[in-house]
């Protein structure tokens, strides 16, 4: 953080620590009304979760422009971005470039209603999430996903799962995982959605059929190889709108946020956000 400070060095700035007792909608509300355009997002994948959400309360023209600073441990968004790690370099793009629209996807279902800028992750990837203590995280770095996944692999749950993808209706389908994306990865940069973009007005549907032993092998040494999308157990759309139900009701995370009811609609926003990108994001 010195190190941002020292970047921001001669800039009119307001440092705000996100904590249990801050009351970030009140600072944010307050700093727009006092002129704050310009919101930058210094941490992981959670912190920039946790802004994107505020930063959708206000209406699109006092809608703040937004940087990320990666401090975390995966910084997911922030490669799909391709914002560069180096705290230096971020602050680069920010103090000498230009934002650029950038979408995000609403959810929602009784009692719900949220943003997120990544990836919707449901079904057993909220279990590996649940296996990731601060501990965890602190030994394995990005990797820890992986350790996390270890226990779960062993004992899969199916949902059976219908869903309405743009019109498209897929029904009583039995699956291990449904992944909704604005960005490319996932859980320490393993790529679930290759092809996504997070600026194409649309999102990618991934879903993990249920299987046996061979199918889980089939699809892990297919993302390590750079073909899941090909395997027979996957199926995969770019949609802008998603309706889905399970049995058992399946939950997400939400970069990281475990929403404990279950999501019923999932929907693009589509430039909903400026945010600045690296040199080579694609749009």
């Amino acid at each position: 953080m010195d190190a941002l400070r020292s970047q921001l060095r001669g800039h009119h700035a307001t440092y705000l620590e996100l904590t249990r007792d801050v009351d970030v909608t009140a600072a944010l509300r307050d700093f727009v009304d006092r002129g704050g355009d310009h919101v930058i997002a210094a941490g992981g994948d959670g912190t920039v979760h946790t802004v994107v959400n505020e930063l959708m309360q206000f209406d699109p023209g006092e809608r703040p422009q937004m940087s990320i600073v990666p401090l975390g441990t995966a910084n997911d968004f922030a490669g799909t971005l391709t914002i560069p790690e180096e705290i230096e370099e971020a602050a680069r793009l920010f103090l000498d470039g230009e934002a650029v629209p950038v979408d995000v996807v609403q959810i929602r279902g009784e009692g719900i209603e949220r943003f997120y800028s990544n990836v919707a992750a449901g079904g057993n990837c909220v279990r590996v999430s649940e296996e990731l203590t601060d501990e965890v995280k602190a030994r394995w770095g990005a990797f820890c996903y992986v350790r996390g996944a270890v226990g779960v692999l062993a004992d899969m749950e199916s949902y059976r799962l219908d869903a309405e993808i743009d019109g498209e209706s897929f029904e009583q389908l039995d699956s291990w995982a449904v992944l909704i994306a604005n960005g490319k990865t996932n859980a320490g940069r393993i790529e679930v959605a290759p092809l996504a973009s997070p600026s194409d007005g649309m999102f990618d549907v991934v879903i993990i059929r249920d299987g046996g032993l061979m199918d889980m092998v089939e699809i892990v040494s297919g993302n390590l190889l750079g073909k899941f999308l090909e395997c027979d157990q996957v199926i995969f759309r770019k949609a802008k709108r998603i309706r889905l139900q399970s049995d058992p009701p399946m939950r997400f995370t939400l970069d990281g946020e475990v929403i404990d009811k279950e999501p019923i609609e999932f929907e693009v926003v589509p430039a909903a956000i400026k945010m600045f990108v690296g040199p080579d994001f694609t749009r």
